[in-house]
């Protein structure tokens, strides 16, 4: 006679077998030396950058997320900027980033809030070239004069003067979604580099701040830019802090060149109080339509509102929490994607 248990019948569970501390610490050591590889990439080959500042409007606008290449002129250590050859040289009208110098202003664009430790600015002028800037009173179809600044170069033995050829166009789209307020105060033109045209910003006066900034130069008779050294300047002439103020950058502080947009978003910082962009940028801050009321307050910080009593540079104060608090409650609602900007290249 058989005797059934009612007991279920278990197989005993094999040993965990712990890894072997040579595995974990291969694994241990293959972790780090990929983050050390993607590092090392990033500060000697290819790099992310995002654009805080209004100063390269409307070619980067704020919100543009760009890809540089480091190697495009010279080959640097990883994690250092030193430089071990160099490739090429840049050329007249290429985006490029540097190390600013030291006489320059450390805030790219006083709206901004932001400290860049590198800047973006376009090479207008190569070695060995003497700049001549004229500003010249400019018509503009359906908008007040423009103090257009024309930038001349005479080339290295030559003995005449050429110029960027500086045309005004319609405003169209590109100052649609600007996350600056003056800029839309300027009117749009095309200048040609080499073999192709880039929109420029002028206004009608100058209203770049003056910094003193130990630099001397007289571009209204010619300057002699000396060899190693490039000018450059950006594109919205009237908000863009650079070679005509703090002077030229030293080839060896050049580091890469702007190469394509990956992403674009407008936050809206400084123009979500006004319905329309594309109002916003053909009648201007006085005659664009606004929200009021429970909208206005719902959609802007008071740090946010051009008009407010409460100064903009709030934001140059901010505290991380405050900044978190603010992206939450404010920034997340209304911010839009510049689609048709992700995978433009750069020129």
């Amino acid at each position: 006679m058989e005797i059934f248990s009612s007991k279920k019948q278990t197989t005993p569970k094999p040993p965990i077998k712990e890894e072997p501390k040579e595995g974990v610490i291969a694994s241990t050591f293959s972790f780090a030396l990929i983050v050390v590889l993607v590092f090392a990439f990033k500060s000697s080959i290819l790099d992310a950058n995002n654009i805080p500042s209004g100063s390269m409007i409307p070619t980067l606008k704020i919100g543009d997320f760009l890809f540089v290449n480091k190697m495009r002129y010279s080959i640097r250590m990883p994690f250092t900027e030193k430089e071990l050859f160099r490739i090429d040289e840049p050329k007249r009208g290429d985006i490029v980033t540097f190390i600013p110098p030291s006489n320059a202003l450390a805030t790219e664009d006083a709206r901004s809030g932001i400290f860049a430790k590198r800047f973006v600015k376009r090479v207008v002028g190569v070695p060995g070239d003497t700049i001549r800037i004229t500003r010249k009173e400019t018509a503009v179809p359906g908008r007040k004069p423009v103090l257009y600044a024309i930038i001349e170069y005479k080339e290295n033995g030559s003995s005449d003067y050429n110029n960027y050829s500086p045309k005004p166009v319609p405003i169209g789209d590109e100052l649609n979604d600007l996350d600056n307020v003056d800029a839309t105060q300027r009117s749009l033109f095309l200048e040609k580099k080499r073999d192709f045209e880039h929109f420029v910003l002028e206004g009608a006066e100058d209203d770049r701040r003056p910094f003193q900034t130990g630099f001397s130069c007289d571009f209204t008779n010619g300057c002699l830019i000396p060899e190693g050294h490039y000018m450059v300047m950006g594109d919205n002439r009237d908000d863009s802090h650079d070679s005509r103020a703090w002077g030229f950058v030293p080839r060896v502080d050049i580091l890469g060149k702007a190469l394509i947009i990956y992403f674009s978003i407008d936050w809206k910082d400084f123009t979500c109080e006004y319905k329309s962009g594309q109002e916003l940028a053909e009648k201007g801050k006085e005659f664009a339509e606004r929200f009021e009321g429970d909208e206005l307050e719902n959609r802007c910080h008071p740090s946010e509102i051009y008009s407010s009593a409460i100064s903009y540079r709030y934001i140059e104060d901010e505290s991380r929490f405050g900044w978190i608090e603010r992206t939450l409650r404010y920034r997340l609602w209304r911010l839009g994607v510049r689609w048709d900007r992700i995978g433009r290249v750069l020129q």
